[in-house]
């Protein structure tokens, strides 16, 4: 005996065959009555022979219709729900709210007889109306996509549809766009900061250098013990994991529509980060354009002004130069420092233009006059902190030039963070070089006292150099290391993972290389400044 399948609710017709941002205006607590059928009706004209439980589509009428008269005839025929196109009386909302009768608003430019098809073929041919509904959200989110609404306007079509909380993060996991669920609004900010820590992530996609491998998987994962859960899809846009794409709920499972949602949504997701992407570039070419041409100076005040408008960026406020650049063996590209920067500007709600420049990247950085110099000094740590664990290979320089008042003294505040970035390279320099901190750098770096500087430093390191370069050995590096830590033995042995014992013996032979006695200070002096004259000149010489 073949055992007839349960009716389906309201809620699942809801879920399983209207339109994605189709919503229940009157009477949520209902959704759960069966549908045996659906059926298109007139307001205008009597109802036609029901048998009970049937789902009414309201066809528009050019009359105005009584309210009263035609939910009295509803609760007669014991109707499911009823839904209709916009605008809706708001007297039929309440008397529909009244009487516990599920009202559901289509969206605009919907077509009635489309629906109620979808309707009949889900309620005859349940199995085969899923790869039909498949296509029919596919193109209806295309359809928002197309709409130029963002990324927030697909989130919320998304959180719409499967009554769950929506999520896009980048692939740093910072949070790009989200939408709560009515049952997670008071939970939602520790929600948030779950799906930011990436031990959160399933396995699979935990790295995301992979996530091209997965463009059609979705994992499902309890987050916390009391139930929360969320089902997560990798974003991936022209091969290339873009973030990710969850839905959040608390008890409620997954079902297999969820899955095939989460996943279309993932692809109009990357979409719309690639075109998002594309419009990004455009406007850092014309940004780079517009401050390089200022550099250059053929720009007038007036129109580096007008040209700062366009940008949505105050030009009249004190800026600061910042120069960034990697050195090393190993250098991340420069189009990854851009990333890396705009990443911190982002995460620290600064404002700064930004362009890259072959591989030297320049900011001009603005914040409040009175301590602008300390906030861009903390901005560039905190981007060197970045880089550090982001690239463990990669050695980044910083120079901060002089603050400029006026537009006019953008290019000098250019001309001495780039100084400074040379010099914090040549220093290997892990922190930012300010241009007004220099002091002695400046004058080991002019070019009239080259010769003698060089001298200095042959005079007084030289043999160290020869006998590194001789033995293949780096006592330079050991050398270097006892100055940055002010002489301290045990920070010195530190920072080279040394044992004291190991680092005695080195110092020792040091001293017996040079023979010299550092324990003089003017010799420590003489020797630190040499090793200072060393990276700065070393490259040109």
């Amino acid at each position: 005996m073949v055992m007839e399948a349960a009716p389906l609710t309201v809620a699942e017709i809801c879920r399983l065959a209207l339109p994605l941002n189709a919503h229940i205006v009157a009477a949520p607590r209902a959704v759960e009555r069966s549908v045996r059928w659906v059926i298109t009706v007139n307001a205008e004209v009597p109802l036609p022979y029901l048998e009970g439980d049937e789902l009414l589509l309201l066809a528009p009428t050019e009359q105005p219709f009584n309210p009263s008269t035609f939910l009295s005839a509803c609760r007669a025929a014991n109707v499911a729900a009823l839904a209709m196109l916009p605008p809706i009386d708001p007297l039929l909302i309440a008397l529909a709210e009244a009487e516990n009768l599920p009202l559901i608003a289509l969206p605009h430019g919907s077509r009635l007889r489309d629906i109620e098809r979808l309707i009949i073929g889900l309620l005859l041919d349940r199995h085969g109306h899923f790869e039909r509904r498949s296509t029919q959200i596919y193109e209806q989110l295309i359809g928002i996509a197309t709409e130029n609404v963002g990324l927030e306007g697909i989130v919320q079509a998304l959180g719409s549809f499967l009554h769950k909380g929506i999520v896009v993060q980048d692939k740093h996991l910072r949070v790009q766009t989200h939408s709560t669920a009515p049952d997670l609004a008071n939970d939602w900010e520790s929600v948030l900061d779950l799906l930011k820590d990436r031990a959160k992530l399933p396995h699979a996609l935990s790295n995301r250098h992979r996530l091209p491998r997965h463009t059609a998987v979705s994992h499902s994962q309890t987050l916390r013990n009391d139930g929360l859960a969320r089902l997560v899809t990798p974003i991936v846009a022209q091969g290339v994991g873009r973030g990710y794409l969850s839905a959040v709920t608390r008890g409620a499972p997954f079902t297999d529509l969820d899955r095939l949602v989460l996943q279309h949504g993932a692809t109009i997701c990357a979409l719309e980060m690639a075109r998002q992407k594309t419009i990004s570039e455009a406007e850092k070419r014309l940004r780079g354009d517009f401050l390089h041409n200022l550099m250059a100076g053929t720009l007038s005040e007036a129109e580096a002004l007008a040209e700062g408008d366009r940008f949505r960026h105050d030009m009249n406020v004190p800026h600061v130069a910042i120069v960034m650049m990697w050195h090393g063996d190993k250098r991340p590209s420069g189009r990854r420092l851009e990333t890396l920067v705009n990443s911190v500007l982002q995460s620290k709600n600064a404002q700064a233009l930004v362009y890259l420049r072959e591989e030297e990247l320049r900011l001009f950085f603005t914040a409040d006059p009175r301590a602008l110099v300390a906030q861009a000094r903390a901005f560039a740590e905190s981007v060197l902190e970045a880089a550090n664990r982001e690239y463990k290979g990669g050695k980044l320089a910083v120079g901060i030039g002089s603050v400029a008042e006026r537009i006019a003294k953008w290019s000098l505040s250019y001309r001495d963070a780039a100084h400074a970035a040379k010099i914090a390279r040549r220093l290997r320099a892990q922190q930012p070089l300010y241009t007004a901190d220099l002091g002695i750098y400046t004058l080991l770096a002019r070019d009239d006292l080259r010769s003698d500087l060089l001298g200095l430093r042959d005079k007084m390191i030289g043999k160290l150099l020869e006998h590194d370069e001789r033995q293949r050995a780096d006592l330079l590096q050991t050398l270097e290391a006892f100055f940055e830590a002010h002489g301290n033995a045990t920070q010195t042995a530190e920072k080279l993972s040394v044992h004291r014992n190991t680092l005695f013996y080195r110092m020792n032979r040091i001293q017996e290389i040079l023979d010299l006695d550092l324990n003089q200070p003017d010799v420590r002096l003489a020797v630190h400044l040499s090793l200072k004259i060393h990276r700065l000149l070393a490259e040109d010489a």
